[in-house]
């Protein structure tokens, strides 16, 4: 028997051991705090990664002012259809004012009318009794009463004078009308071609010819386009039509050409594969009929296929 006293593990207390593992698992963890660190670094060319595809991930938007800016995708229907509220309301925004205009021109067009209306009444008025003096009978009448004549003679030359007078008021308002009717046109114009291009974008030198064109077939002046069909709407409906016009007049130059090329197959020419192997079935056929042989037989089998 061993003079030794062994401390064996039943003499340490449960606390003493509980501790020890705890206290081992604590200092575990820290030790084991470096290892994460290796995910990190293969995170980089995932970011990397996902960094391009955001990049690439947009879109171009041209501006008011036309330079081209790159926006996200993400916000792309939003953006446009942010501008396209914008062409509609300034689309409106033109035909309200265009519509104002010609209210306001219809105003002034009345009010300018019964006045000019009312001048001519006069007119008319002051040269029926111009016309009695000037039919009368001036030598009877300075044989009669040389004093009378002459009061009649002044009377005849004052309303010569209103005559004169009321005709000048009336061209200076018919003159007026003119102008007011001029202006009315340019502005409804120049408002249906602004409206038209926020429509259907710029129209070139060549589509302004074509839509000529167009109108001119159907027997309306420019000018009488113009002055009674300065809508944006139409407009547009013009270069519609003249497009389609460019179009079918293409196709029949097309066909035209088509016609006047020089065929294909010449006279005389060796004929397609399809129309040879044909032929060469036919010939096969024929010899079979007459011969009957095994051979024969079988090329036709085998040509039928063809």
């Amino acid at each position: 028997m061993s003079t030794d006293t062994p401390t064996p593990e039943s003499e340490v207390s449960i606390e003493s051991r509980l501790a020890a593992a705890f206290a081992a698992e604590e200092t575990g963890v820290p030790e084991a705090a470096p290892v994460e660190t290796a995910p990190e670094a293969s995170d980089e060319p995932t970011a990397e990664v996902e960094t391009e595809d955001v990049a690439e991930d947009v879109f171009e938007f041209e501006a008011d002012d036309g330079t081209t800016v790159k926006l996200p995708a993400a916000v792309e229907k939003a953006v446009l259809r942010q501008k396209d509220y914008t062409q509609k309301t300034m689309q409106l925004a033109e035909l309200q004012k265009a519509a104002q205009d010609r209210l306001q021109y219809a105003e002034a067009r009345e009010q300018l009318s019964a006045a000019v209306l009312d001048d001519v009444t006069q007119l008319r008025s002051i040269e029926s009794q111009l016309k009695q003096y000037q039919d009368a009978d001036w030598p009877a009448l300075y044989e009669a009463n040389p004093g009378q004549a002459l009061r009649f003679q002044q009377v005849m030359r004052d309303l010569e004078k209103q005559v004169s007078q009321k005709q000048q008021e009336i061209n200076a308002k018919v003159q007026h009308v003119q102008q007011a009717t001029q202006k009315h046109h340019q502005f409804q114009w120049e408002s249906a071609e602004k409206g038209a291009r926020q429509m259907i974008g710029e129209i070139s030198a060549a589509d302004n010819a074509a839509m000529l064109r167009t109108v001119e077939s159907l027997g309306i002046t420019p000018k009488e386009f113009k002055e009674r069909f300065a809508d944006p709407r139409i407009i547009a409906a013009v270069h519609k039509a003249a497009k389609w016009d460019s179009l079918q007049a293409g196709k029949s130059k097309a066909v035209q050409t088509a016609n006047q090329a020089p065929p294909v197959v010449k006279p005389g020419a060796s004929k397609g594969p399809s129309v040879a192997a044909e032929q060469k079935y036919r010939d096969t056929r024929a010899k079979f009929s007459k011969t009957g042989s095994v051979q024969d037989a079988a090329k036709l089998f085998l040509l039928r296929g063809i």
